[in-house]
């Protein structure tokens, strides 16, 4: 069995690879479908190679195929064909990730999600390298792969992962083969939740800390004001449109891009007034560089926002210090001192080379830019420019550089106070954020649903499917918060409390409605005159 070259009768070869294999007693040749490129022999190229190992794998699948026809099997096949209309089709592993790429689907999907799914069918393909098509699976091998997953990753990682082989499988398995990944119990343990870390919700006074440190990012704060006011997801906020916003109605109308829903999303007066200064350009963004950044670098964005809350919320007390300490004057200040300072205490092409340095750097270049010199004799690497800057600074005796104090480095304040205790999870890879983006989104649904809003209200401008979803994963008030809202709500015979003051605004409406009803007696004439005279 092999492939081989065909000639026409010109002697010219011909455009495609010939399979030859034996079928039994007779020697069969097909034509493979693969086209052969590069020079042939004797002088052969890597081009020609690559051609012929594409043959050799048409040409197994073929013999694979002729001979499974040649068993009972087939004769099912046939059967089912004949009942259903529909050819069964038998998908290989190795080609999961492709033909799941390929399903029809309503919308298009991510880059980023059919990255994740390649990963898993990948994974899973290397898993069993003994197995060449999907009906081979046995149920044994798919538990001991679930098993492997829970193993390796966190609960919500390893259960993804079997829920989309589950769902692959389905579409993909010929007609009447049972699925593997089908026959798993999902049952909540008593430790479920265990390994979930969730977000931590942002207090009203810490929003309004993080409201007043935010304008200092003309960039980010009105990201920052739309998703506190809103609960949308970072990338609903991001590409919001001027269409789905109607500062007359005081309403946002967005679909959300991860589910799709259609909510609608009252105007709070912060969020119009950062919506009033955007002004309509010509895209149809109404923060265009936040789309393009969340379509570049979306981890930018996270980034930014993560500083923000370090900034806010330092955790460390040198860090305070350092917040708190006055920066050094501008260059631009004190330039006439420090060029006298440097004339006086050096010469030759080191002196031109600092003083062209403190000019482009007093004018605002930084020491990256100042490094790519535009101007002979200017310093070729940026260790030569901080360096030329320190020794200006020590000639002239006038400080204008930033220096590193013993404050903890940027990196380090954001784990500490947006990642969860800085340890790592007994399964996963990575930390967990608890103060990121989504926590504004889960900051909403808990200040919301502690107010006293209805769950199912709360639901419709979250877009969210369910309410165990809302309840489960977004409700999270904190102890003090918790107790304040039992205390206020909870009868004094369970807090221990004295009975809370009666309200005169409710107890003059109530009077107001019997005098209506014509039921009112003199003690509530009374009443009605007394509260009325006060208000």
């Amino acid at each position: 069995m092999g492939v081989i070259l065909k000639k026409q009768r010109d002697g010219t070869i011909r455009p495609h690879w010939y399979g030859k294999y034996a079928d039994g007693k007779k020697c069969r040749v097909i034509n493979t479908g693969v086209t052969v490129r590069g020079t042939p022999p004797p002088n052969t190229d890597a081009a020609f190679t690559r051609s012929r190992e594409e043959a050799e794998k048409a040409l197994a699948r073929h013999v694979e195929d002729a001979r499974r026809k040649g068993r009972a099997d087939h004769l099912t096949e046939r059967l089912i064909e004949s009942k259903t209309g529909r050819k069964v089709e038998y998908v290989r592993l190795s080609d999961l990730a492709a033909r799941w790429r390929d399903l029809p689907r309503e919308t298009a999907p991510g880059k980023d999600w059919l990255a994740w799914c390649d990963s898993i069918f990948n994974r899973f393909a290397a898993a069993l390298p003994k197995v060449t098509y999907l009906h081979e699976v046995t149920p044994a091998q798919a538990g001991a792969y679930r098993n492997r997953l829970a193993a390796d990753y966190s609960r919500r990682t390893a259960h993804g992962a079997a829920q989309m082989l589950k769902g692959a499988f389905a579409r993909l398995l010929p007609i009447g083969a049972a699925n593997p990944f089908a026959g798993a119990i999902a049952r909540p343990g008593p430790d479920d939740d265990a390994g979930t870390v969730h977000r931590r919700p942002f207090t009203p006074e810490e929003l309004q800390a993080l409201f007043t440190a935010g304008r200092r990012d003309a960039f980010l704060f009105p990201l920052v004001v739309c998703a506190a006011c809103t609960g949308m997801r970072r990338g609903d906020v991001c590409r919001l449109r001027w269409s789905s916003v109607d500062l007359a109605a005081g309403v946002l109308a967005v679909k959300t891009h991860k589910t799709g829903a259609a909510v609608e999303i009252p105007i709070f007066p912060p969020l119009r007034e950062v919506l009033t200064i955007a002004r309509r350009a010509a895209s149809p963004y109404v923060w265009p560089l936040a789309a393009r950044m969340l379509a570049d670098n979306p981890d930018g964005l996270t980034y930014r926002f993560k500083k923000l809350v370090a900034e806010t919320f330092p955790t460390s007390e040198a860090t305070q210090k350092a917040l708190q300490a006055a920066p050094p004057a501008p260059l631009a200040e004190s330039l006439p001192a420090v060029e006298k300072a440097v004339c006086e205490s050096l010469a030759g092409p080191r002196r031109d080379r600092v003083l062209a340095t403190l000019r482009r750097y007093a004018a605002g270049e930084s020491v990256r830019a100042i490094a790519r010199p535009s101007i002979e004799g200017a310093p070729d690497h940026r260790g030569q420019v901080s360096m030329d800057l320190h020794d200006a600074e020590r000639l002239s005796g006038i400080s204008f550089l930033p220096h590193p104090s013993a404050a903890p480095s940027v990196k380090d304040e954001i784990a500490d106070i947006t990642r969860t205790a800085r340890t790592a999870r007994e399964k996963g890879q990575r930390f967990a954020s608890i103060l990121d983006w989504h926590a504004l989104r889960v900051t909403w649904v808990t200040i919301a649903l502690s107010a006293g809003v209805p769950i199912e209200t709360a639901r419709l401008v979250t877009g969210h499917e369910s309410v165990n979803v809302v309840l489960r994963h977004y409700f999270k008030p904190g102890r003090e918060a918790l107790r304040t809202v039992l205390l206020a709500k909870m009868p004094a015979v369970l807090t221990g409390g004295a009975a809370p003051a009666p309200d005169p605004a409710a107890e003059l409406a109530e009077l107001a409605g019997k005098l209506a009803a014509r039921t009112a007696t003199k003690e509530d004439k009374a009443r009605f005159r007394k509260l009325a005279a006060k208000v």
